[in-house]
């Protein structure tokens, strides 16, 4: 989660809560399952499915763009960092340790960047009914994910993670950040000359 905001605001460190709520939100879907259809990891084309969504995306809705940046950094996220853990782990509870990785790294990020508390404070106080849609999920399961996950950081000042330490966790966020910037300009351009 503190990874996606980390992103968030390196994309842009003075975004609105909705941004941040976008960026976030995917994860509040409860099953692996309906996650990985949320998330694309089983269409057979990830990418195609992640420009097709682009192309839908509002430019001036920060919650859909919250949404895409979420699922793109994930794309990126599972083709490095999660499938080099999953073939250099093969103990039994591998995804278990996996998820206490970027749960360390997460809560590391949380007590060391002097910002992460005022967008949390900004996101908590955003009203649902602002809120846009989430596939796979309510804006109630939204908030409550958002109540659940605050609690969780406040009182677990833990890490940093050996696995995902805040350096591969800086560089992949910058790099991702530059990533998406390019990619989601390539696709409105490539709009706007299709339209005009």
């Amino acid at each position: 989660m503190m990874i996606h905001l980390l992103a968030a605001h390196k994309l842009c460190a003075d975004t609105e809560p909705l941004f941040c709520i976008g960026t976030v939100a995917p994860d509040a879907v409860r099953s692996r399952e309906e996650k990985d259809i949320t998330h694309f990891r089983t269409a057979k084309n990830r990418e195609r499915a992640l420009v097709e969504l682009a192309e839908k995306t509002k430019k001036d809705s920060p919650f859909e763009e919250g949404v895409l940046l979420h699922l793109f950094l994930d794309w990126r996220w599972d083709n490095k960092a999660y499938k080099n853990y999953s073939v250099t782990h093969d103990e039994e509870n591998w995804f278990y340790t996996y998820r206490h990785e970027i749960a360390l790294a997460g809560a590391y990020i949380y007590h060391n960047c002097d910002w992460s508390r005022e967008v949390w404070q900004g996101m908590l106080e955003c009203p649902e009914s602002m809120y846009g849609k989430t596939p796979g999920v309510c804006d109630r399961e939204v908030t409550e994910f958002l109540k659940r996950n605050y609690r969780w950081h406040e009182e677990n000042n833990i890490g940093p993670s050996e696995a995902y330490s805040p350096e591969f966790v800086e560089d992949f966020t910058n790099r991702t950040v530059v990533e998406f910037f390019n990619w989601r300009k390539g696709i409105i351009l490539n709009a706007s000359e299709n339209t005009g």
